[in-house]
């Protein structure tokens, strides 16, 4: 009997190539939508600040037993919990104790259970005002006065200005200082706060080093800057 089949002469390089790998099915959610890159992530905007009067009420512990908030009571309205950073603890209640009258510089924050917190910038006691500062980081400094010089960028953006009659230069995050300004002229009346570096144990300074400014008053207005 003749065979009728067909047959396939071998072909040792066919067998040699590996097998297509199948391609990747299209996500339908992906697509239309590329990756944001380092210029599409938004820009941090200033953060206002209010001032909330009123009695310091009990501190609370945070889950290791170290204070980091306590209730701002005030008549008539239910007391507020305002938190500060746990390293901020021993000079606030150096400051205040319950039953001491406050006020609070600060802005309110929502929390996941839905609650509203006040987040603490700088308290006022006594006459005497305290803010956090980062742990390590030189000691903050206040100055207040009229702006008499601005300081751009080579590409124009403000970062920073002096006052009239000081040569501190007091330097801000450009992102931030472009935001502010229509408001930052010469002759506008300021304070500014923020960590100052000092010379180190035989360091003569030819200027004032600059200053990180991360409060700031125009007006009766306050910001966070940082």
């Amino acid at each position: 009997m003749s065979d009728t089949s067909k047959k396939t002469a071998f072909d040792p390089a066919a067998a040699a190539k590996p097998a297509a790998a199948p391609k990747p099915k299209p996500d339908p959610k992906a697509a239309g939508k590329p990756k944001p890159g380092p210029k599409d992530k938004p820009e941090k905007q200033l953060r206002p600040l209010h001032t909330y009067a009123g009695t310091v009420g009990a501190f609370g512990a945070n889950p290791d037993g170290v204070y980091d908030r306590f209730a701002l009571e005030t008549a008539g309205a239910p007391a507020r919990t305002v938190k500060f950073p746990p390293h901020f603890g021993e000079a606030l209640r150096a400051l205040a104790q319950p039953g001491q009258e406050v006020a609070v510089l600060g802005y309110l924050h929502p929390t996941p259970k839905g609650e509203e917190h006040l987040h603490l910038a700088r308290l006022d006691a006594a006459g005497t005002s305290a803010r956090p500062a980062a742990p390590g980081a030189p000691a903050a400094v206040t100055l207040t006065g009229t702006i008499g010089e601005l300081l751009h960028t080579p590409k124009g953006d403000l970062h920073g200005l002096r006052l009239a009659g000081h040569e501190t230069e007091l330097r801000l995050p450009p992102h931030l200082g472009q935001q502010l300004a229509g408001r930052l002229v010469p002759g506008a009346a300021i304070t500014a706060s923020g960590p100052q570096r000092a010379p180190r144990p035989g360091e003569v300074a030819a200027h004032p080093a600059p200053m990180q400014v991360e409060l700031l008053t125009l007006g009766p207005d306050n910001f966070l800057l940082h």
